[in-house]
Formats: C-alpha cells, structure tokens, sequence
C-alpha cells in the first residue's frame, strides 16, 4: 500500500500516520506512508497513479484539500480518498470528488481503521475476474471494469470501461450467482445491475456513471435504491 497523508498540523500528520501504521502491521501489510505539509508540497513529487490512498485535511495553505482533491480526479487518479478536516461545510461537495470518506476532527481512531479495513476489502475485490463464453470464447473480465450489466434478447450485457459491451448467452440469476458475494453490485430494476464503485452522481432519473452514461432505476423503490447506493459510499462496516 502506497498512501500519502497531507495536512498543514504536525500534530494531526504524526497521529493519522501512527493509527495507519498500527493498523496495517496488525495485518502483516506493508505500508509506505509519505507525509506532506501542504497540497504543494505533495504535487511536488506526485505521480498519477502511485497512491492507493491519499488521506488530507481540507483546511491548508494556498491549494486547499477540495483543490487537490480536484486535480487528482483530474489526472484520472483513482486513489481511495480520506478527508480529515475541522468542519463539515465540503461534506456534500466530497461526492464531486468521489471522497470514499469525511470525517471530522478529533476524529475517532476506531473508525478510521473501520474504514481502512473497508477500503482494503475493496480493492481486494477490484483484483477479482469474472469468467463469461463471449462468442465461444473463455473471456476474463476485471470487476473494477464493469459499469452496468443489462440484458438483450437471449443474453445478458456486460458493459465495461475499457472493453466495450461484451454479451454472453446466460439467463440473468445465472450472472448474478456469478456476481454473488460482490457488495459493489446493486439491482436497478429487473434485469439490470449496477457497479457502484463507478456511480458519479445520483439524480432523480437514477445513476450518472463515470462513463456519462445514465443508468435509470426503477420508478418503484427508488428511493430504497439509491439509500442502499448512500449507505455503500459511506459505510465503514469492516465486513462489508
């Protein structure tokens, strides 16, 4: 695990850093922490892509936490992000960012390491492949590349972020039992499941994904549908 911890406060830096480093050699997990005192000091050094988490406050100096948080989105960074500030003003404005976590200082060290524990899982799962017959041939896909999964006629859909759309002749409980166990994947109406882990947006017609396309959710538990998307972001539930 590569992670990078930024905040103006000596003091803060050296007791995330200390939490997260107990944390992970409880786990036998090696763990290279970088601290930064400033956005600009961290964007000094960075490179896209090298961080699976980057934890930060949002109160520091000229860039603040929420401008750093936009230009790694920018970059396409797709590192786990942790805010750990003093006010909860940017709370709603993280889910721009796609902040898997917010918490407000003094923040409770059980509940950060709750939360690494889920973030962990995560990425574990984003390692797995699912295997389909894709015109008679054996195809490996990624969970991290799936978008959306629908049917069309006989078969069901797989749309993926680097792959296109790749169909396998299966009914849709079939793919389902495939999928079972996957906390990411959420039903959006009959014949049709969503991957979380990409929902950029939730608006009234159902899910904006990553890719800009619009997933719909049924009319009919709506609300329950997207509480259950809410309750996937923010949880910290370390068995989920």
């Amino acid at each position: 695990m590569n992670i990078a911890i930024l905040d103006d406060s000596k003091e803060d830096l050296w007791q995330i850093k200390s939490v997260i480093s107990s944390y992970y050699e409880s786990r036998n997990t090696s763990a290279d922490i970088r601290l930064y005192s400033s956005a600009e000091s961290f964007f000094a050094k960075y490179s896209p892509g090298f961080y699976d988490l980057i934890i930060m406050d949002i109160y520091m100096g000229t860039m603040t936490g929420m401008d750093a948080a936009r230009k790694l989105r920018d970059a396409k960074d797709t590192a786990a992000l942790i805010f750990i500030t003093s006010s909860d003003a940017y709370a709603v404005e993280s889910y721009d960012v796609q902040a898997s976590y917010y918490l407000l200082k003094p923040f409770d060290p059980e509940k950060l390491c709750r939360i690494l524990s889920t973030i962990q899982f995560r990425q574990s799962q984003n390692s797995r492949y699912i295997e389909l017959i894709s015109d008679r041939t054996p195809v490996k896909i990624p969970v991290r590349s799936i978008l959306y999964v629908d049917t069309y006629r006989n078969a069901i859909q797989v749309h993926t972020t680097d792959a296109g759309i790749i169909r396998s002749y299966m009914t849709f409980q079939k793919f389902e039992e495939i999928l079972d166990g996957m906390k990411c994947f959420l039903p959006c109406y009959r014949g049709c499941i969503v991957n979380m882990d990409h929902i950029e947006e939730v608006t009234e017609e159902g899910f904006l994904m990553d890719s800009k396309e619009l997933v719909t959710v049924r009319k009919r538990g709506s609300n329950a549908i997207k509480k259950a998307y809410l309750e996937y972001l923010f949880s910290s539930d370390s068995d989920k």
